[in-house]
């Protein structure tokens, strides 16, 4: 539901001025909102991708990057495989970002051309980050009803922590110790 919100948020920044509102942000500045990959199926979601392409094909700024966190799952039913980039990356009016969530180099790239193209064209980004999830959704959902035991054991297998943290000791950032220390530090 926060998606349409979003959407008038990024379209005011460009209207504020031509209003007489003073800005109370930079004027590079965009917005950035987040989702999961069953949430881009809900009507509100798709109320805030029109929204925003009717805007560009209007040539009205609206920069806005939709991050969407595509984990394979919207709570217990499956997306189906390829949906978000199939749906998403020829969309002609907000410009498709598309990145692995479990590798931060790659991810951050993404995200840093992403939110470049909205603040430098103030045009719509939409960036997807394929990850996995770990544990259920929420506190009373029992993924065991709906994943098998093989597939827990190899979405935790990718924990991007544990990633991050190989290749920042492989790179020669972080000793072993470095590493355990910091993640004990934020227990």
């Amino acid at each position: 539901s926060h998606l349409p919100k979003a959407v008038g948020a990024a379209f005011m920044l460009g209207r504020q001025k031509r209003i007489g509102l003073s800005p109370s942000v930079p004027d590079d500045s965009v917005v950035i909102c987040t989702f999961g990959d069953a949430s881009s199926n809900h009507a509100t979601a798709c109320t805030a991708f029109n929204a925003t392409a009717m805007a560009t094909h209007q040539n009205l700024p609206c920069p806005i990057v939709f991050v969407c966190e595509d984990n394979g799952l919207g709570i217990s039913v499956r997306t189906p495989k390829g949906w978000v980039e199939d749906r998403f990356r020829p969309d002609p009016w907000i410009t498709y970002f598309g990145a692995d969530g479990l590798d931060i180099v790659d991810a951050y790239e993404a995200a840093h051309e992403a939110v470049e193209h909205a603040r430098e064209t103030r045009k719509p980004a939409f960036l997807h980050l394929k990850l996995v999830r770990l544990l259920g959704h929420a506190g009373s959902d029992v993924e065991q009803l709906y994943r098998s035991t093989d597939e827990i054991v190899a979405a935790e297998s990718q924990d991007p922590l544990l990633s991050t943290a190989a290749m920042l000791v492989s790179g020669g950032w972080l000793t072993s110790q470095d590493v355990l220390s910091m993640y004990e530090g934020a227990r």
